[in-house]
């Protein structure tokens, strides 16, 4: 079996198994938010250890819930998904910068 990890802005990892296709999003944080298609909507992960889980066209939650467009938390939840993704993009591009740097000063020490 091999899964692949990929992090996630928001706190959230996504586990991938090449296998049988299955994708789990499991929240690190305490709280997190995170707008999957296959839920229709955005998940609120309520607490560290909550997952969302989607193999072919069978879903599941565990400690999650589904927040449609026009629930009263919905644009407060996307706002959050925003600025949790515009931090993301900025670390990355902070520790692709800093590579970067090194590698620029490896090249003008040859």
């Amino acid at each position: 079996m091999t899964v692949t990890v990929t992090r996630k802005p928001g706190g959230i990892t996504l586990l991938f198994n090449t296998e049988t296709g299955r994708v789990t999003y499991k929240c690190k944080a305490e709280s997190a938010y995170m707008l999957i298609k296959a839920f229709g909507g955005i998940v609120k992960f309520n607490q560290k250890g909550a997952m969302a889980t989607v193999t072919g066209h069978v879903t599941s939650l565990e400690s999650c819930d589904v927040l449609k467009n026009g629930h009263p938390e919905y644009k407060e939840a996307l706002t959050k998904i925003i600025a949790a993704h515009k931090e993301f993009a900025q670390n990355v591009a902070d520790s692709y910068q800093k590579q970067i740097t090194e590698l620029e000063n490896k090249l003008s020490a040859i």
